[in-house]
C-alpha cells in the first residue's frame, strides 16, 4: 500500500487488513487477515497477489471489449482486520 494511505488508516506496516470490494453485480466480496506493506505507489492504489485476491473479482467484473476479468483494477476498501 501507499504509506501514506497506511497512516491515513492508522495502519503499520504488515498490521492485518480486510480488503472488500463490490462487484457490478452489488455483491459484496472480501478476504481477511492480509498484510498490509509499504510499497512505492501512487496514493489511493494498492497491489496483490493473484490467484489470492481472485475472489474480489466478481463474476460480472470483466471487460466487454477482451471478455476477459477485470481483476487488474478493481476499486476495493481497505481497513483494520476483523481478525485480530
Amino acid at each position: 500500500m501507499n504509506e501514506q494511505d497506511m497512516r491515513d488508516r492508522d495502519l503499520d506496516e504488515f498490521d492485518l487488513v480486510d480488503i472488500t470490494s463490490i462487484s457490478k453485480d452489488g455483491s459484496r466480496r472480501a478476504v481477511y487477515g492480509y498484510h498490509a506493506v509499504k510499497y512505492d505507489v501512487p496514493r489511493g492504489n494498492t497491489v496483490g497477489y493473484m490467484p489470492e485476491l481472485n475472489v474480489l473479482c466478481g463474476i460480472e467484473d470483466f471487460s466487454p471489449q477482451s471478455e476477459q476479468p477485470l481483476s487488474k483494477e478493481l476499486a476495493v476498501e481497505i481497513v483494520a482486520s476483523s481478525c485480530g
